[in-house]
């Protein structure tokens, strides 16, 4: 009985700490997708005013990089690097109104299926710069150190197993009675 004890919570154990890294790297690797974005809109609000988003517009992908969207105190997009489809994105209104009622707002946003974006709404003199990038680099590096946590896991889970495996037929050797202590030497 107690081997069965002692086989269930050290797999209880190992499965949290890999639960518990796991989680860890994800929100390491999520706060990280705020970091650009947090930059270029700092950036954009300190050149407010001047036309620094001339130029041609990208479409929104998975791959298109930083962009930056200005909104007036209107919520109307008035300046912009990217588009999505031919037109301005629009982001939730919930996003410009907290980032006016607390000065900045950051959510993911996803415009359309599979496409997800890490963004931050940061509001100055009436106005709203949004900024944001792509997910998707960020969440093939989750998969990937899931992948590998899953297989340590598992492999920690098979010594788990081997090891009481091990104890139970140790334990069941002839001439020896199921929980008798042991006499003699060792």
């Amino acid at each position: 009985m107690r081997r069965n004890i002692w086989c269930l919570t050290a797999a209880i154990v190992t499965t949290l700490i890999f639960g518990s890294v796991y989680v860890s790297f994800q929100q390491i690797g999520r706060h990280t997708a705020n970091m650009a974005p947090a930059a270029a809109a700092a950036a954009q609000l300190q050149h407010m005013g001047s036309d620094v988003m001339a130029g041609p517009r990208l479409e929104l992908t998975p791959d298109s990089g930083i962009f930056l969207i200005v909104y007036d105190a209107g919520d109307v997009p008035i300046s912009t690097t990217v588009t999505l489809h031919g037109t301005v994105p629009s982001v939730p209104d919930g996003v410009l109104q907290t980032a006016r009622s607390l000065g900045t707002d950051t959510v993911t946003w996803q415009p359309e299926p599979n496409l997800r974006m890490a963004i931050v709404a940061k509001e100055a003199a009436g106005k709203v710069v949004v900024a944001g990038q792509s997910l998707a680099p960020f969440e093939a590096t989750d998969r990937m150190t899931m992948s590998f946590l899953a297989l340590g896991w598992l492999g920690s889970l098979l010594v788990i197993a081997g090891a009481c495996a091990a104890l139970t037929l140790i334990a069941r050797r002839p001439g020896r009675r199921p929980g008798a202590p042991r006499v003699g030497p060792a």
